[in-house]
């Protein structure tokens, strides 16, 4: 590996204390090995633990033999990417051209069309105040609640409980370091953090020498917080790759997965947790324990497909950004809020999230795509299509088995969603984008990040 793509470091992987480190033992289904530089690898390079025998057939080195898996890139320049991309717009453009013409042209079909609108649009804003009001409530419950304590409760009565690891992926580029450290400082408050928190500076390297110089006074200065820090440099100009977030998590992933090896050999994947973080967001510092615990209330198979995901409050810069751009946090408020109700729609993962090694790892998801900017909805599309695929082939050999008499029609299995979004009740703080080139600059840079979330 080049000096420009080698992870710097705090420490070695492996640490002293039996408290950091997991004591499941390992089993070939959680072997975590690096990826060779000289192994051929799928587009997406598979590093991953399966979940079930159907995914140890369909992904791997063996089915290289074949070509790599044929998947939809979201950069292909092709229809199918495309439509994906502007179905959001497409939908939007078309009802209003269809609001015109009929209004021209068919005044029946228009009155029809507009009552379906404004009986859609009034549900859905009476649902989504209904939400927010219960979102409220259930967040003022939630900041009142000693999370660490209740871990702390159901470890001391289950003591194989106790095997908890969280990696902290913090993926940045030319980022305040004063914000970053902030970031740092206040990961460091979590009761979790010193024995059982291991954070990745994911850095690019086109920030050059002062990135690198940036990363090791961040170290310097926190590394006392945390059972582990080191930092990650991605590379410019990657073939296939799109510079931004994602791809800037996805090596930050592999290198992490590398770095810390040796210790998740003895870890259960479903208790191994990865959380993706903006550079500027301030997690509540009871985060990290609220998602262990609501973790090990669930069974292996729940928590190896779910995804926990926090209210993001844009409010850091409320009052320092154009008025528009206030409207819209208003708005992000709203949803995010009531995306915490229990009869709301389902929601997406937003900016800053959780999410276990067994999901991270599976070969159907194999990390973040790299040819995406955002990563937080296409991840969470990628994890809910994941366990689809993988019942559907559960299904196929089902019926092959039930066909040739070696196994009941009650064995085949349905083909159900199995990801879940679980909200965790304690706020994120984070900025509203902002430029410092004035106020129409910061039109152009909410929009803009606005296309990016709309197309995913």
């Amino acid at each position: 590996m080049s000096s420009l793509t080698q992870p710097r470091r705090r420490g070695s992987a492996t640490l002293a204390s039996p408290d950091a480190d997991c004591a499941v033992p390992p089993s070939p289904s959680i072997l975590l090995p690096p990826t060779p530089t000289s192994m051929p690898t799928t587009p997406r390079s598979t590093l991953g633990s399966p979940l079930c025998t159907n995914a140890v057939r369909r992904s791997g080195v063996g089915d290289l033999a074949a070509g790599p898996r044929r998947r939809i890139s979201m950069s292909e320049v092709e229809l199918m990417p495309w439509l994906c991309c502007m179905a959001p717009a497409l939908w939007h453009m078309g009802l209003m051209v269809a609001a015109v013409i009929t209004c021209l042209f068919l005044p029946r079909a228009f009155t029809l069309m507009t009552t379906f609108v404004t009986l859609w649009a009034s549900g859905f804003f009476m649902l989504l105040t209904a939400g927010a009001f219960l979102g409220i409530r259930k967040l003022r419950q939630g900041t009142k609640v000693d999370w660490h304590a209740k871990l702390e409760e159901m470890q001391n009565t289950d003591p194989t409980l106790i095997d908890v690891l969280h990696i902290v992926l913090l993926p940045n580029y030319l980022e305040n370091e004063a914000m970053l450290k902030a970031t740092l400082e206040n990961l460091g408050r979590s009761p979790m953090a010193r024995g059982r928190t291991r954070i990745v500076l994911a850095m690019e390297a086109r920030e050059g020498a002062g990135g690198r110089e940036k990363a090791d006074r961040l170290i310097q200065q926190t590394s006392h917080l945390f059972a582990d820090i080191f930092a990650t440099y991605h590379p410019q100009d990657v073939p296939g790759e799109v510079a931004g977030k994602s791809s800037n998590t996805q090596w930050a992933y592999r290198h992490a997965l590398q770095q810390y090896g040796p210790i998740l050999l003895g870890c259960d994947p479903s208790r191994v947790f990865i959380t993706v973080a903006d550079a500027d967001t301030l997690f509540h510092p009871q985060y990290l324990s609220a998602v262990s615990y609501q973790a090990l209330t669930m069974s292996p198979h729940d928590r190896s497909w779910c995804i926990w995901q926090a209210p993001v409050l844009l409010v850091r810069n409320y009052f320092e950004v154009p008025e528009l751009t206030k409207a819209t946090a208003i708005g992000t408020f709203i949803f995010e809020i009531s995306s915490m109700s229990p009869f709301f729609l389902p929601c997406l993962a937003f900016s800053s999230y959780t999410m276990s090694l067994a999901l991270a790892s599976h070969p159907e998801v194999d990390g973040w795509d790299t040819d995406v900017i955002a990563e937080d909805h296409h991840m969470t599309c990628k994890c809910f299509f994941a366990a689809l695929w993988e019942l559907f082939h559960e299904r196929k050999n089902a019926v092959k088995s039930v066909q040739s008499g070696m196994a009941s029609a009650a064995e085949v299995p349905a083909i159900l969603p199995q990801l879940r979004i679980s909200s965790v009740p304690l706020p994120l703080v984070a900025y509203l984008v902002e430029s410092p080139d004035g106020l129409w600059a910061s039109l152009v840079a909410r929009f803009q990040q606005g296309r990016r979330h709309m197309q995913g």
